[in-house]
């Protein structure tokens, strides 16, 4: 009898015992706090903008994305340079020697008043992967525009529809004021730009891994500071591109963050006569939150990086 009572009793422990692993179970997962208050941040930063905002971000490691205004088509500047750069590697694949290949470098009235335009003589010829650099490095006009001509605008526009691009256009030249003036710009979302930035991150390109891991080194190359990158330690290496026109702001990177790399896509329209604080401080909100996460387990705790990436990596096989 004793030994059943024995028996009763420790089953009786076990029912105990379970609601409260079911409790330990279901701790809040702190990270959704700490998304929340970086999702407020930007509401503030959008509320506080005198023109337009939009931005989105994408986690690389779990790929979730936080997103304000992500539909609204904008302004790209040059960001849009970026899916001419994708369409001339991919051309390249089909036509062996195209970047090698010497075009000559000649800038009109507009594009000429600046840039590389105001220093190559007339005559000069340039090796087409050369003139990409420029268009990507120094957001070089006169280059973007012998590349559109040499790519040709409606196959940029096709490869940003076999993308899955819906609102990425390019619709006129670099320095076009006319054009500009009738409302034929440049155009994409921040939802698009970053679809695009991660098709580059990941590259899921219509063109090859060495292709595409050239697209990224070219976009690696130091550039000028910008508001968007300024937040980022120059150590830490960015696929960047900046845009910019009277009323216009964007950035657009991969950032190559330890253990959290990241894209960012930050874009302003209407803006007052220096956004910079705006872009800057979205940038840096970004930043802190990734960097947060960064090397960091459910709980918050801080791991060594080679440490957490061999933990990654057995978590990814396992999957």
């Amino acid at each position: 009898m004793k030994s059943v009572l024995r028996a009763l009793a420790a089953v009786a422990a076990l029912g105990l015992a379970a609601p409260a692993l079911a409790q330990t179970a279901k701790t809040p997962d702190m990270r959704k706090d700490l998304r929340a208050k970086f999702e407020a941040s930007l509401k503030k930063i959008n509320d506080d903008f005198e023109g337009a905002f939009a931005a989105e971000f994408i986690d690389l490691t779990d790929g979730q994305r936080v997103m304000i205004n992500p539909d609204v088509v904008m302004a790209t500047a040059s960001t849009i340079k970026v899916s001419i750069l994708v369409e001339l590697f991919r051309q390249a694949e089909q036509k062996p020697g195209l970047l090698k290949q010497q075009r000559p470098f000649k800038s009109n009235d507009a594009t000429g008043r600046g840039g590389m335009g105001k220093l190559l003589s007339a005559d000069s010829s340039v090796a087409v992967e050369d003139i990409a650099k420029m268009m990507i490095n120094l957001s070089e006009n006169t280059a973007t525009n012998l590349l559109i001509d040499e790519v040709g605008m409606e196959n940029v526009n096709k490869n940003n529809v076999a993308m899955g691009l819906k609102t990425m256009k390019l619709r006129r030249k670099m320095l076009d004021s006319e054009l500009q003036a009738r409302g034929d710009e440049n155009v994409s979302s921040t939802a698009d730009a970053g679809t695009l930035m991660y098709k580059i991150a990941t590259c899921d390109l219509p063109v090859s891994k060495a292709s595409c891991a050239r697209i990224r080194e070219i976009m690696e190359i130091p550039q000028p500071d910008h508001p968007a990158k300024d937040p980022i330690p120059a150590n830490v290496p960015v696929a960047f591109k900046w845009g910019g026109l009277e009323g216009v702001s964007n950035g657009w990177g991969i950032v190559n963050l330890p253990d959290r790399p990241y894209i960012f896509i930050v874009m302003t329209n209407y803006g007052p006569r220096d956004p910079s604080a705006t872009v800057r401080g979205a940038s840096q909100l970004a930043f802190d939150y990734y960097g947060r996460l960064a090397r960091s387990n459910e709980y918050g705790s801080r791991v060594a990086a080679p440490v957490m990436a061999k933990y990654r990596a057995s978590a990814a096989k396992s999957k």
